[in-house]
């Protein structure tokens, strides 16, 4: 009735039903005569590269091909607008990051628009041409992903993209974008500032160094990711960093953190 097709987050297939049953189900409700739906089905499944695989049922294909065969079925009907919920939950990593490419490439060859829904932050700036931003049905941000990741237009779009840690400070000069903290701390402005207001910085892991700094902790916590470590550094005050580094730390050091001033972002305090 909508008029968009739509590709769930369990892909919502017929068990019952061959791969060519399922793309076609949409077309078959609609009354498509059945020469259109199989001229329709195997360019759909051409699309999702499943030709070879019309009889097949659902339960003999892998999570990757099921997911294919749900945005097929989506597609076939050739809605206006394409809505996808959170696709590729069900998915381990690896095919994770092979159906984004996909998902890209389908999306390029249909020109057609697509919503996509996700709360992975690495999804969305991957797959997306703009972002939106929502939290509790209100629209915090809309924009290109590079401008939302670098300036995020307040606290919970930051959080949403990555900024973890977070300090609170007090205001003690402001210089246009630049901003002086209590405790020597320098950073960028993101709002209206003026001295003596409560503010909150935020930062992300990769923008911390451990070496010289500003910041000093002991590091309670060190996750081994390969090329690099996520390093949790305590600060006297309580406050926990996470820190991605490839230098290596050691449980109970104390060590210094350090940042780049422009990376550290200042918002009014919530």
């Amino acid at each position: 009735k909508r008029g968009f097709g739509m590709v769930f987050q369990n892909y919502a297939l017929f068990p019952h039903m061959s791969v060519r049953q399922n793309v076609g189900f949409g077309l078959r409700m609609r009354g498509v005569p059945r020469a259109e739906i199989e001229k329709r089905v195997a360019r759909a499944l051409e699309l999702v590269q499943l030709r070879g695989h019309e009889e097949k049922l659902p339960g003999q294909l892998s999570g990757g091909q099921q997911q294919r065969v749900a945005i097929a079925r989506a597609i076939v009907v050739e809605p206006p607008l394409v809505l996808m919920d959170e696709p590729l939950s069900n998915l381990d990593a690896r095919l994770r990051l092979e159906m984004r490419a996909e998902i890209r490439r389908i999306h390029r060859s249909l020109g057609r628009a697509t919503i996509y829904v996700t709360h992975d932050q690495e999804e969305a700036l991957s797959m997306a041409d703009r972002i939106v931003v929502m939290k509790d049905g209100r629209v915090r941000q809309i924009g290109a992903p590079a401008a939302i990741y670098s300036e995020p237009a307040d606290l919970d779009v930051a959080r949403f993209m990555g900024y973890r840690n977070e300090l609170a400070a007090t205001v003690e000069h402001v210089a246009g974008a630049e901003v002086m903290l209590s405790g020597g701390l320098h950073g960028r402005a993101m709002g209206a500032l003026t001295p003596g207001m409560h503010a909150r910085a935020a930062i992300r892991p990769e923008d911390l160094a451990l070496g010289t700094g500003p910041l000093a902790g002991r590091v309670e916590n060190v996750e081994y990711g390969g090329r690099d470590s996520l390093v949790d550094v305590l600060l006297a005050d309580g406050t926990r960093l996470h820190v991605r580094s490839a230098q290596a730390a050691h449980l109970g050091e104390h060590i210094g953190v350090a940042f780049a001033p422009h990376r550290l972002l200042v918002y009014p305090a919530e």
